[in-house]
């Protein structure tokens, strides 16, 4: 049986996404200054080893908080979405890039929501295609917090129509962040995966973890079942931002993630790895994702 151990890529590769394209796997990052300035692209054929494809993108129009891309296949190109630190408002806007391969060069084409009327800004993109064809754009509201959702033009180039509210915190736990939407749809239901707590911090106060709420709807309303991937103190803290593959023959989904390890503080300049991308096995009972561990012992790798 074919096993791998966790980190699968052993350095600071911050809000991973991961595409399946043509038989292969691509991973993007948030940008890491060890690697230049944009936004990082990986390579693989199993999820479990990966080869560094150096930076596939770099906003003509900022410098600055390159974070969190997504790629998506959608009319024979490769559409990314992102954000970037605006340098004139110095609030946080969403573009879209487009390339003809995984790997780049990607080509800015739009910014598709500005920051402005938000105090700091929006970040945290992903597409979510309907069945209908009609393509939603999912993204965080910075201050205050909350996940919302706009239509996208056909396109792509813009959005249509007024924010939709999708989540907001409200639990105790969740310390004032959604983020990170990532949507499945499994049994007619609406699935919403995000991020709640600090990204860093002290050990004592860690609170990141990738949690989980349902619905009929898209548009919502959800009810959120919790957390189904937290810190584990001794071994991995912080764990979130996350994106899920589904493989095999079996279609088995599996969770991407980044986390902190045991070193240090889970903080920048004191954890020297930075946040590396991990891998487990998502499975659903009752229709609901079950909660898990970050592991850091051998496990079965994905069937590919």
């Amino acid at each position: 049986m074919n096993t791998y151990t966790n980190p699968v890529w052993d350095a600071d590769f911050p809000d991973p996404h991961v595409l399946a394209w043509k038989g292969r796997f691509y991973a993007y990052a948030t940008e890491t200054f060890a690697r230049g300035r944009g936004f990082q692209v990986m390579e693989s054929s199993d999820l479990v080893h990966w080869t560094h494809k150096g930076i596939c993108f770099t906003p003509p129009w900022s410098q600055e908080h390159l974070w969190a891309p997504e790629v998506i296949a959608h009319k024979n190109a490769l559409w990314m979405t992102y954000s970037a630190l605006n340098p004139q408002t110095k609030k946080h806007d969403i573009g879209i890039a487009v390339a003809s391969k995984p790997t780049g060069p990607f080509v800015h084409k739009a910014i598709l929501v500005s920051g402005e009327n938000n105090k700091v800004g929006v970040i945290d993109t992903t597409v979510h295609l309907e069945k209908d064809g009609s393509a939603w754009l999912l993204y965080s509201e910075e201050e205050p917090r909350r996940i919302v959702m706009c239509k996208l033009a056909s396109d792509w180039l813009s959005t249509v129509g007024e924010p939709i509210e999708i989540v907001r915190p409200t639990e105790p736990w969740e310390r004032g962040v959604n983020e990170a939407p990532t949507v499945l749809v499994r049994g007619g239901k609406y699935h919403l995966l995000y991020s709640a707590g600090w990204f860093e911090s002290s050990k004592r106060e860690a609170s990141y973890c990738i949690a989980h709420a349902v619905s009929e709807k898209l548009a919502g309303p959800y009810k959120k079942t919790g957390a189904i991937l937290a810190s584990l103190p001794g071994r991995v803290w912080g764990p979130g931002h996350q994106c899920v593959v589904t493989v095999g023959k079996n279609k088995d989904d599996w969770l991407l993630y980044h986390g902190w390890s045991d070193t240090n503080e889970p903080r920048y300049g004191s954890n020297p790895r930075g946040r590396t991308l991990r891998l487990e096995r998502l499975s659903w009972q009752g229709g609901i994702p079950q909660a898990i561990a970050p592991t850091t012992t051998p496990q079965p790798a994905p069937g590919i």
